[in-house]
């Protein structure tokens, strides 16, 4: 038997079996594929599924374990926190105790210089006092020196009075180089001869040791009338015999001058006046040559000192500041062991704040490491240097770390 179709597609003829095997073959292929297709998908669809479900297992896992990281962070911040808080809580007390320290130490000074202050005005009280008694008791012998002068001189004008003019003058001459040797009987008094071109008198002014300390020349006038050409005439002589001073002695003073006073560097004054003005002039030349000799005559100044030192007034004053010296030196050691007690036990706290500082600082330093901010002048808390400069720098970056 043979059996045969056409074939739709060649119009060929094929046997049927052949067809049919052929066409069970595609239609089994056909589904085998739909089979593979299917079971492909669904393996895609599994994979997916099971790599969703991975992935959200892994994720929940790293969720898991960086949320505990986190908590683990915030428990190390916030334990750093507190640890800093602490910190700043001793380094506050630290800036609080260095500026009452500060405070104190100034306040201490301030009442030491303060006290110093006020024994050296008493000692300078007590040297004003002594002096303005000495200063009074001169004023007295000043003031009866002037008494006595005044005396003499009114004995002065009732002999002048008596006489004439030129007798008169004669005598006024005399009368002064008797007041100037009995006053001061250290000067020597040249009489100039009568027809001689010159001044009237010649004083030559000599100190206690006898060393001559200057010369003035008097020149005396009693007229009726003051004449200018009287100054010319005694500054040539003051230059003829090199004077240091020159005196015009007459009963008409010229305008502006009530007792005595210079014109062109000549002194004027009256017959009231005469001891005063010595006076005044002779110390005035004392005190410069004493000046003078400060500069030269070694053997003289040693002569002088050596005068002084042996002398009552030397050993009287020198007790007086010694006294005060031992007082002053006294109270000074007193304060001055109250001040180092005090100061030590303030140090020893300083310490002590300075050693738990540099402890939290290690603390911090090995829990977090280089990330800590360096804190400068720490190393000067720990090596001991520091002074007021260093202090505040200190404080400064403490304050800008922990803030």
């Amino acid at each position: 038997m043979n059996d045969q179709i056409i074939c739709p597609h060649c119009n060929k003829p094929i046997p049927l079996t052949q067809a049919l095997s052929h066409e069970l073959k595609e239609k089994l292929a056909t589904e085998q594929k739909k089979e593979l297709e299917v079971e492909k998908k669904r393996l895609n669809e599994e994979a997916i599924r099971w790599r969703e479900e991975k992935q959200k297992e892994i994720e929940e896992k790293v969720k898991e374990k960086i949320e505990l990281e986190i908590k683990d962070k915030k428990n190390e911040i916030e334990e750093l926190r507190k640890q800093n808080n602490q910190l700043q809580n001793q380094m506050l007390d630290l800036n609080k105790l260095l500026r009452q320290i500060r405070s104190e130490r100034e306040q201490e000074k301030f009442d030491f210089e303060k006290k110093l202050t006020q024994e050296q005005e008493k000692i300078r009280e007590a040297e004003k006092m002594k002096y303005d008694q000495e200063y009074r008791l001169k004023i007295l012998e000043k003031e009866k020196q002037l008494n006595d002068a005044i005396k003499v001189n009114e004995e002065l004008k009732r002999k002048l009075e008596q006489g004439s003019q030129q007798t008169q003058g004669e005598v006024l001459e005399l009368e002064i180089e008797e007041i100037i040797r009995r006053e001061f009987p250290y000067d020597n008094v040249k009489e100039v001869a009568k027809g001689t071109r010159g001044a009237d008198i010649i004083q030559i002014v000599k100190n206690q040791y006898g060393k001559e300390c200057g010369t003035i020349i008097w020149e005396l006038k009693r007229t009726k009338a003051w004449s200018n050409e009287w100054i010319k005439k005694l500054k040539d002589d003051q230059r003829s015999v090199n004077a240091e001073l020159a005196v015009l002695v007459s009963g008409i003073l010229p305008d502006g001058i009530k007792h005595f006073g210079t014109i062109e560097e000549v002194w004027i004054c009256s017959f009231d006046a005469i001891l005063g003005l010595i006076t005044l002039l002779r110390e005035s030349l004392i005190k410069i040559y004493g000046v003078k000799s400060l500069v030269s005559g070694k053997e003289e100044k040693k002569e002088i000192l050596w005068n002084y030192l042996t002398g009552v007034e030397f050993n009287q004053r020198i007790g007086a500041i010694l006294d005060a010296y031992s007082q002053l030196q006294e109270d000074v050691e007193k304060e001055k062991r109250w001040f180092t007690q005090k100061w030590a036990k303030q140090e020893k706290n300083i310490r002590k704040v300075i050693d738990n500082i540099l402890g939290m600082s290690g603390d911090l330093q090995s829990i977090i490491g280089k990330s800590l901010p360096e804190i400068k002048g720490l190393d000067m808390l720990s090596s001991g240097k520091k002074d007021k400069k260093d202090k505040e720098i200190i404080e400064d970056e403490i304050n800008k770390t922990l803030f």
